[in-house]
This record gives C-alpha cells, structure tokens and sequence, in this order.
C-alpha cells in the first residue's frame, strides 16, 4: 500500500510553498512566475497524532516514529491542460497517479507573483481546475483549500478549508483531512518499552495485515495478536499493569483493526 496526495491547482496559487511547509523545509522551488514546478517533488509528511503524544508521555521511550503519507507537488495546471496545454498532458499523468487530491486556490494578493490569470477569482479557479480534471476523466477524493495570507477570512462555503501555506496555519488540519481521504486509521506499536510506532492502515484491514506492515515476517509466521484500545491503555497507564488488570484481548489474524489500537504481535520466525 502506498497510497500518496497530490498537490494541485494553478500556476502561482502556493502549491510549492504548502509543500514546502508540509515537510518543514525547502524541497520545492518556489518563484513568482508560472511553471516553477515541472518535475514533481515527492515528500513523506508525518502525520500529526495527540494520541502518539499521550502514549509516548507514559511510555517514555527513546524514539518516536509518527505515520505518514507521501505528499506530491504536480506541476501547475491551466485551461486546456487535457489538450496539452502548459503542461498539461505530464500534470494530468502525474495526477492519475494519486489516490487524493488537494486542490490549491489562490486568496492573496500579492503584486510581486502575479495572479496567472489577472484577478483573484475562488469560483473561476476552482471551476477551471475541476473541468480539465473532468475532461481529463480524473475523478478523484478533492480536498478544496484555499491558501489566504488571512486564516480568518471567511470561507465561500462548506467544502472548502482556508490555510496560510506560508506560515502553516491551517495546514496540520489540512493533513488530517486528507489522511481521512485516503480512509486511513492510525494503531500503534510499543517495542520493549523502547519505541513507540504509529502505523497507517487502511480502514478494514485485519491485523494479519497490520502485521505485514510491520515486517513481513510477523505476517507469515503469525500467531496471535494482543490488543488494547488506547483509551484503555491510557487508563492503565502501561503495559504490564494493562495485562495484569486482563485489559488485553487476543485476537486472531481475521481481526478487523480499530483506530487507535496499541497491539502486540506474536509470531514465529
């Protein structure tokens, strides 16, 4: 499974600034003229977790390892990008590619990186975007952001999400969102006290498979599957004192994983 989001929306919307901002340094160039972007810059976002942060405050381990998702900034996207135009025939490739799209729409003024087509228009934009996506025979999961210099400007409607790519403002809301897109839950594993992991599965998957995701040779030589909730975690406070209590559950391969599950996997090498 390797399920990733692609960044699109019109030249000069902040496409390659929110990238930038969603890994936390400068991978994308960003300029303030169309087409900064031709090859697609590729990044793993980890993905913001309180419940990672609760287990690791009990647990103390000596590392923690968030979930992530990989993240990708398609080039910019014009009227009749499916003729070809700008670059669209490689955007439209590209964009086939992935299993969720956020969808970038200009609402700062800026007279330095000029709007590509002169005027700051939410509607116009997103119209012309979904259009060449139609025409394209792209249908996809569209998370619909609009990158405002103001967070508290008031959003034209329900299905979109207002952010500031330049300050992150927004943006952690932005990756949880999208991470419910791609139908993604999160459970976790504590390896000897040590380290403590955060996987993403996707929604329905059995702990067999959860196993696999972990290494493959838990799958193959599994056993069983010892599991906590992690609201019963947290009341136990760790462990040991959960097993004691019999807070623990054994499950088998065709267990269904639930959000937020802490498990342990038993196998055989």
């Amino acid at each position: 499974m390797n399920l990733s989001v692609g960044i699109v929306g019109l030249p000069n919307s902040g496409k390659s600034t929110l990238f930038n901002t969603l890994l936390k340094r400068q991978m994308a160039h960003v300029a303030s003229y169309p087409f900064t972007t031709i090859e697609p810059n590729v990044g793993v976002v980890e993905i913001p977790d309180e419940r990672l942060k609760k287990l690791a405050e009990l647990v103390k381990p000596e590392k923690i390892v968030p979930a992530t998702v990989k993240f990708i900034d398609i080039a910019g996207l014009v009227k009749n990008a499916h003729q070809g135009e700008g670059l669209g025939n490689q955007f439209l490739a590209k964009i086939r590619e992935v299993d969720v799209i956020v969808e970038v729409i200009r609402g700062f003024e800026d007279e330095s990186t000029p709007h590509y087509y002169g005027s700051l228009d939410v509607k116009r934009d997103k119209e012309i975007v979904d259009l060449e996506l139609q025409l394209g025979e792209i249908k996809k999961p569209t998370l619909y952001v609009i990158n405002s210099h103001n967070i508290d400007s008031p959003s034209p409607g329900g299905e979109f999400m207002v952010i500031n790519a330049q300050t992150g403002e927004g943006v952690e809301d932005l990756i949880k969102k999208a991470y419910e897109l791609l139908g993604l839950i999160t459970f976790y594993t504590i390896k000897g006290g040590k380290e403590i992991t955060a996987w993403a599965l996707k929604d329905g998957s059995t702990a067999l498979q959860a196993a696999s995701k972990v290494h493959e040779d838990m799958a193959q030589g599994f056993i069983k599957a010892e599991v906590i909730a992690f609201e019963e975690f947290v009341k136990m406070g760790d462990w040991h004192q959960a097993k004691n209590q019999g807070k623990i559950r054994l499950e088998g391969r065709d267990y269904v994983v639930a959000d937020g599950d802490v498990i342990e996997f038993k196998f055989n090498v």
